[in-house]
């Protein structure tokens, strides 16, 4: 997953500067959390419309603070019209790190940007305000983040809880122990794996907690724009040994590549394929029919993300690609009828647009 990185902190050239004003959290989640009871509090908010592809579990953490309501956007489409007031908030997200669309509404807009929270076009978009998690994208136990980009109030920040300091220390512990598994210790993924599952669930906790002084500090040194460039650059090198691939399209983006597949059965095959040679996709997200349109739930059935970050090289992007060939011709594309999708062209990096290299680590261990 996303999150479970050995503990590392790479070498690389820049740093990228925080909004002047900001405030850290203990997640995305509590960040979200705390700015919605602030609205709540301050401006009097009376419901939050959130996008129907939208992580379950984020919305999960904010239905007891105010009614949500559902609009029709997600990666594909359409253009997002939520029937909000201006007693309202409404959440859009930047999917894979891609720029949302933004819709015309009275309400406080609020971007979600966990899937790439230091993109360059986020200097131009003056939203009410940007929430993201920050141990998706970089090699941190925890951590969130809230700004206004258009200078509206904040709410207070807010120290770390005992609670979120215990959640850190499982985190960090697990951490620790898969780096010396890379290296090559005679561990097993067994002592490591339960202290990142219980740290996770701990995360999701309603109680808004201040960032970990260690997630702070090491905030002040990561070269997170470098760490971007990695990621683009790897998924560029995946995407490339992925093309004319029958009933797949691979979509190239900042957060990773997203693979589409032409049916629900043929993406269940080969994830269970992958999982079985060492790569682990995710599925973002694993929606429910109640709450979703047809044409949303279908495309999140029949897709997989694949993590492109610091911990892999280019040689295993390509070793990934070999994988996914062999699996897509052991199971082959099938005659489906779902829900129709407009697919947009994939995003690809100009041929100059070459990374400064960083230093991952050792990753011969998976």
């Amino acid at each position: 997953m996303g999150s479970a990185f050995p503990l590392m902190l790479p070498r690389g050239l820049g740093r990228d500067e925080p909004p002047e004003q900001v405030r850290y959290f203990g997640s995305g989640r509590q960040a979200l959390r705390a700015l919605i009871e602030f609205g709540r509090r301050e401006y009097g908010w009376q419901a939050v419309h959130v996008p129907a592809y939208y992580s379950p579990s984020v919305v999960q953490c904010i239905v007891d603070l105010l009614p949500v309501r559902r609009y029709d956007a997600g990666p594909m489409g359409p253009h997002p019209r939520p029937e909000a007031g201006p007693a309202d908030a409404v959440i859009t997200v930047s999917y894979f790190g891609e720029p949302p669309i933004l819709p015309s509404t009275p309400a406080t807009l609020i971007i979600d940007v966990t899937h790439d929270p230091v993109a360059p076009w986020l200097d131009q978009t003056r939203a009410d305000y940007v929430v993201a998690s920050l141990h998706k994208t970089l090699p941190l136990p925890d951590g969130g983040v809230l700004w206004s980009g258009n200078g509206r109030a904040l709410p207070p920040a807010v120290p770390p809880t005992e609670g979120h300091l215990a959640t850190v220390s499982r985190i960090l512990s697990a951490m620790c122990l898969k780096a010396a598994y890379l290296e090559g210790s005679p561990l097993h993924k067994e002592q490591y794996l339960p202290l990142y599952a219980a740290g996770d669930a701990a995360l999701r906790s309603t109680t808004v907690s201040g960032i970990s002084d260690f997630s702070r500090e090491a905030l002040r040194v990561l070269p997170a724009q470098e760490l971007r460039r990695h990621r683009m650059v790897n998924a560029a090198e995946l995407t490339s040994g992925l093309r004319d691939l029958p009933g797949v399209m691979a979509h190239t983006r900042t957060f990773g590549v997203v693979l589409e597949f032409d049916s629900p059965e043929r993406r269940e095959a080969i994830r269970h394929g992958l999982i079985a040679r060492s790569v682990y996709p995710a599925v973002l997200w694993s929606l429910t029919p109640e709450d979703t349109p047809p044409h949303q739930l279908d495309f999140s059935r029949r897709m997989l993300h694949l993590h492109t970050d610091l911990r892999w090289s280019s040689s295993d992007m390509r070793q990934v690609a070999a994988i996914l060939r062999e699996l897509c011709h052991r199971y082959p594309s099938k005659p489906y009828v779902g829900s129709a999708v407009a697919v947009p062209n994939p995003v690809t990096m100009p041929p100059d647009d070459q990374p400064t290299p960083v230093s991952p680590g050792k990753t011969t261990r998976r």
